[in-house]
Formats: structure tokens, C-alpha cells, sequence
């Protein structure tokens, strides 16, 4: 059964043949009537049922981000908090283990799969969806189900060396051989940069790249029968371009004690630890194109959760101004989806500037495409990756 997980996660196989018996679907059953009351609570409403369901017991999170061990979320409700960080296929291996199989493992899962999230954990009672009453005013539609809690900018940056300036102008920089050794993270690790490079290949960046293609090399992109599409020449020849780090905070440092013109494409919110006096992020000079992306973490409750109205309250929380400030909006690179809360001082101290500018110069997962052409792109792009 690992097996065929495995495959599902690599091939982007849409499955519906792990539905649980009986007993799992009551559950299931269960969790959801908490979920749809919970939508209807007000804070102090779901903080007291929260409080009365768990006791003194802990909340288990599993989370691709270590952001999840701040311990702000007990400070402010009294609820004791126990975190794993598996990466995502990780987490999805143990939804199947472990929801799958009637067996409590966790009661929230942050994550950054959409994919596997819709056509995995929805779709087999793994994980509930739930949209806080008090916010679902002040976050978009599109980020409503699955929900997203906030977003993160993992962008081209490089090391100016006190004097460098406007680096990169154009994407197609970042393939030419002057700038082997961009350091990033494997897609194949980090189903996000897979997601963001399996975005590419739609038809609204094949135009874009196409238009900055035209700009630095003075031609229209000629289709020789090498690749599929524009994107795909760009992915392949970005990858080749790549060294594969396992950290972002590894890469953060990296480049930062690099010599002029090291580059990396990592998370912006990674300049918390190190001395970023000489790093320069691309977007904020332009870059033709686009600069980075912008990825959506979700926060969704375990289908099997064991406490159902803490793990809505958990979620509450970090679309709280509060919640986000204390847990991921006091550093950079982090963006709260309720869109009432403004980026911090110290962000925009860092040159961090608000969503907006970051959609405007950045890619943004487009979910939907992605589900019709996961596998073959999947294959494509891992083949490339792994070949490394």
C-alpha cells in the first residue's frame, strides 16, 4: 500500500480506493459536524468548546515549516501543542497510514501540496476543510477550500558584493552557463518548486516567457521540436543551471558569504538568520518575466482528529492578526491570506513589500491546471531533476 502512495505522489495518480470503513467514516462523520459548527463560533465561543474538549492534553500539528513549534498559540489559549515536521510527501504517507487506517496520529496538517491535498486527502476523508467565520470575509474566494493560511515568496537572490546592481533583468538569464550553480532546493523534495514549475508550462506563462524571450534574445522562441513547449525549454535548462541544496536556510547562507553574483532561489523569509547587508532580492530591482514564486501553505483539520474544535481554533489562529504576527508575519517573505493584515515594520525594514506586488511580479500555483497535467509534467520535470 506504500508502494501505491508512492506512485500516486509521483505520478499524480487521482485515487478514491482508499475510502475507510465504517467505523473510520463515523469518524470522519464526527469531525465534520464539529468543523461546521465551528464555522459559526465566534473566537471566545470555539476558544471555551476547544478548551472543555481537550483538557490538559496536546494538540498535535504536523507542519513543512519548523514555524509551527512557536509556542504563541499555547500562550494565548492555554492548549498544549505537540509538532512533527515531515516534508509533504511525508505527510501524506502518514495520512494514509495513518487517518487511512482508522489510527490518530495528528490533528492539524499545515502543508503545501495542494495537489495531493485535493486529490488525495479530500478525496478520501483524510483531511476537513474549515474557513473561520470571523475571516472568511477578509480572505479571496480562491483561497477559501482548500484553505489557505498564508503564503510564502521563494525568490532570485543574489549576492551584490557592496556594489552590484540590477543582476538579473530577465528570466532567461538565470539558463545561460554565466549562472551555473543557482542554488535551490529539489523540486523532487519540495512539492511546491514542483507545483510552481508545472505552473509554468500553462498557457499564460508560455506567453509571458515567450515575451521576455523575445526581449533578451531579440527573436521569437522558434519551436524545433527539442521541446514541447517554450516552458519546458526554460524548466530543463533552469534545472541544469541548478545545485541542489536540501535547506532554504543553508542556501540563505550560502550565497550571503558568496562571492559577487552567487545566486540562490529561496524562501525570503530565510534572511532572519543570516547578515543579508549584501543580498539583493531581484524582484525588487524588476526582472522581465518574473521574479520568483508565491506559495500557498494550507491548514486543514485530520479527518480522524481527536480534537476537532482545537484544531479549528489552532487554524483561527493563524488567520488572526496575532496568530500570523507572532507565529510567521514578524519576519520578511511571509503574507497573511486574510488580506486585512498588512506585512510588519521589520518586513518592510528588509525590503519585503506587500502581497500585491508579490503576485504582480511573482508565479502563483494554479492548482486547477495543475491537476490536468500533473503526470505527464510530473515525469518530465522529475526525470530532469533526478538526472542531475
Amino acid at each position: 500500500m506504500k508502494k501505491l502512495l508512492a506512485l500516486v505522489l509521483v505520478a499524480g495518480i487521482m485515487l478514491s480506493c482508499f475510502a475507510g470503513g465504517s467505523s473510520e467514516s463515523g469518524k470522519s462523520d464526527a469531525v465534520q459536524a464539529a468543523i461546521k459548527a465551528a464555522e459559526k463560533m465566534s473566537w471566545d465561543e470555539l476558544l471555551q468548546k476547544a478548551k472543555e474538549e481537550i483538557g490538559d492534553n496536546e494538540l498535535v500539528i504536523y507542519g513543512t515549516t519548523s514555524r509551527v513549534e512557536e509556542s504563541s498559540f499555547t500562550e494565548a489559549t492555554g492548549i498544549k501543542i505537540r509538532t512533527e515536521q515531515p516534508d509533504d510527501t511525508q505527510i501524506y504517507e502518514k495520512m494514509q497510514a495513518e487517518v487511512g487506517n482508522g489510527i490518530y496520529g495528528a490533528d492539524v496538517y499545515v502543508t503545501t501540496d495542494s495537489f495531493n491535498l485535493v486529490n488525495l486527502a479530500f478525496a478520501n476523508n483524510w483531511a476537513k476543510n474549515y474557513v473561520p467565520a470571523d475571516y472568511k470575509d477578509q480572505i479571496a474566494d480562491a483561497d477559501e477550500n482548500p484553505l489557505v493560511a498564508l503564503y510564502y515568496g521563494r525568490l532570485f537572490i543574489y549576492n551584490n558584493g557592496g556594489t552590484e546592481k540590477n543582476y538579473i533583468k530577465n528570466i532567461w538569464q538565470v539558463t545561460e552557463p554565466e549562472f551555473k550553480g543557482i542554488e535551490m532546493k529539489s523540486p523532487l523534495l519540495e512539492k511546491c518548486s514542483m507545483n510552481f514549475l508545472i505552473t509554468l508550462t500553462s498557457p499564460q506563462w508560455q506567453e509571458k516567457l515567450a515575451a521576455a524571450y523575445k526581449s533578451y534574445y531579440g527573436k521569437d522562441w522558434v519551436n524545433d521540436g527539442t521541446y514541447p513547449s517554450i516552458s519546458y525549454e526554460w524548466i530543463h535548462k533552469f534545472i541544469q543551471n541548478c545545485s541542489f541544496i536540501n535547506k532554504d536556510s543553508t542556501i540563505a547562507k550560502d550565497i550571503a558569504k558568496g562571492a559577487k553574483g552567487a545566486t540562490g532561489f529561496f524562501v525570503f523569509s530565510k534572511f532572519r538568520s543570516v547578515d543579508y547587508s549584501q543580498l539583493t532580492v531581484a524582484a525588487n530591482e524588476g526582472v522581465e518575466g518574473f521574479a520568483g514564486m508565491l506559495y500557498p501553505i494550507y491548514s486543514v483539520v485530520a479527518g480522524n482528529a481527536k480534537y476537532p474544535y482545537a484544531a479549528c481554533l489552532y487554524i483561527n489562529y493563524l488567520l488572526s492578526e496575532n496568530g500570523f504576527m507572532k507565529i510567521f508575519g514578524k519576519d520578511m517573505g511571509a503574507y497573511s491570506a486574510n488580506t486585512s493584515i498588512s506585512i510588519s515594520e521589520n518586513a518592510k525594514s528588509a525590503g519585503d513589500q506587500e502581497i500585491a506586488f508579490w503576485l504582480e511580479n511573482c508565479v502563483t500555483e494554479d492548482s486547477a491546471y495543475i491537476s490536468t497535467v500533473y503526470a505527464q509534467a510530473y515525469t518530465k520535470i522529475a526525470a530532469w531533476c533526478a538526472g542531475k
